[in-house]
């Protein structure tokens, strides 16, 4: 075997294990920057988003509870004054058909 020969195969051997190198390289820094993403969601993400449900539970509880007490103090009015109440309705309904345009339907048939 001539010398050119042992060069060349030396020298893809060579390139083959750097190759090699260079793939465990890459795979260990990427496994180290999965724990670190890992480590970062343990750390700030998971906690933000469980402070963030915690809030939203609470507003939600809150609403729940104003929606509930506006309900009651409706019933209680609508008890007290029924007449006014079914007054109120009828001039709510006529102003909403005016507005939203139902009336409209009665013009065009003319």
């Amino acid at each position: 075997m001539s010398q050119s020969a042992k060069d060349m195969r030396e020298l893809r051997d060579e390139a083959v294990a750097s190759g090699q190198r260079l793939a465990d390289d890459a795979r260990a820094e990427l496994a180290r920057l999965r724990a670190q993403v890992e480590r970062l969601m343990e750390e700030r993400v998971t906690p933000a988003l469980g402070e963030a449900a915690d809030t939203v539970e609470n507003y939600s509880r809150r609403a729940k509870a104003r929606v509930e007490e506006n309900a009651h103090a409706v019933t209680d009015a609508v008890r007290e004054r029924p007449l006014l109440s079914i007054g109120m309705a009828a001039v709510a309904g006529y102003i909403i058909g005016r507005l939203t345009g139902t009336t409209t339907i009665y013009r065009d048939r003319r």
